[in-house]
């Protein structure tokens, strides 16, 4: 049975963990494709200032649509760019799902624990095997936190999850967005720094 990874996020913008982190999903769980996949108008956040859908889609094109990724089965989807309305997970993996194939939906510990607030849950659980990466260092009361959820989770809507183990990812979006105007070199690709600055994104 084929495996197709499933990576989705705002990506405003996309940056160098994102890309270790695609690197190492699809590489764990044998993917024989991963889909990154920018939302358009997210549910639970709002949109982020100083860009748009279009511009977060081409900064993943700069990165991710090299011959490098592209022959490892790495693909830009822009589904739910293209789809009317918030982008809900459970519409995206009824969109993918495929009776020969195994869906691996990627998430973070903050989309972990709000997982049980999402749109049709137990249908998410019958498409889809869920992934779950924590960025943070250790934390007893994190853990706490995190281990709590993941039995409410599988006792209460049938979810198989898996962990993703990496190095805690001191690195965000939010990050980049709020220093745009210093040195960010060494955290996104420089196909990116070139394509904020020559748009002048993140301004505020």
């Amino acid at each position: 049975m084929k495996r197709t990874g499933i990576f989705g996020g705002t990506f405003a913008p996309v940056h160098n963990g994102h890309i270790r982190i695609a690197l190492k999903f699809k590489e764990e769980f044998d993917l024989d494709r991963l889909l990154i996949i920018p939302a358009s108008i997210p549910p639970h956040k709002e949109q982020p200032k100083g860009d748009t859908p279009l511009h977060r889609l081409e900064m993943l094109k700069l990165v991710f649509e090299k011959d490098e990724y592209k022959d490892q089965g790495i693909e830009i989807s822009d589904f739910e760019l293209n789809k009317p309305g918030k982008s809900y997970t459970v519409d995206t993996l009824k969109h993918y799902y495929r009776k020969d194939s195994q869906l691996y939906l990627l998430c973070g510990t903050d989309m972990l624990l709000s997982f049980h607030k999402w749109r049709s849950v137990e249908e998410i659980a019958s498409l889809t095997k869920l992934v779950f990466t924590r960025r943070e260092e250790p934390n007893p009361g994190l853990d706490l936190q995190i281990d709590t959820q993941l039995g409410y989770l599988k006792e209460s809507f049938g979810l198989d999850i898996h962990e993703l183990k990496m190095p805690a990812l001191e690195l965000s979006s939010t990050y980049i967005r709020n220093n745009a105007h210093k040195d960010i070199s060494g955290l996104v690709p420089d196909a990116v720094l070139n394509y904020i600055r020559n748009n002048n994104l993140y301004k505020g």
